[in-house]
């Protein structure tokens, strides 16, 4: 007895697993961070190679496009978000996973329902966005 409790002392904590729920509550935090508006943690969920296809139809924005509007003097185009994430789906290719829903809510200004996929991969141990792609949903 006094061993298995030894071991269960001495076991490194559980730390969450590489799959589709795990990439989901990563997805879920990250928008709680977004609908806090913390930028600092919203950018620290992305890859230093992230780009995204915002939802507001605008060009994509490629990778490093914050350290070039910074040398700008332009701010990055962060609109408030308070959405729902619904209808979601994930698919694993090793260490990449592909997650598809939707986003229902009011994105800036401008209520409405959005369509997402989103490329994240696993690395260091836990799921970090690589590429982000929003469009309207046409009723």
């Amino acid at each position: 007895m006094g061993l298995v409790l030894a071991a269960l002392v001495l076991l490194p904590q559980v730390v969450v697993g590489q799959d589709a729920e795990s990439l989901r509550a990563r997805i879920e935090e990250h928008y709680t961070s977004i609908h806090r508006g913390d930028g600092d943690v919203v950018g620290s969920h992305h890859l230093e190679e992230f780009s995204i296809f915002p939802g507001d139809g605008h060009a994509l924005l490629e990778p490093g496009f914050g350290d070039t509007m910074a040398r700008m003097g332009a701010e990055v185009p962060f609109p408030e978000a308070q959405v729902t994430m619904k209808h979601f789906s994930a698919q694993l290719y090793g260490d990449v996973g592909i997650a598809l829903f939707y986003l229902d809510g009011v994105h800036g200004n401008d209520p409405g329902t959005w369509r997402v996929t989103a490329v994240w991969v696993w690395r260091d141990g836990r799921w970090m966005e690589a590429h982000h792609h929003e469009s309207r949903l046409v009723s």
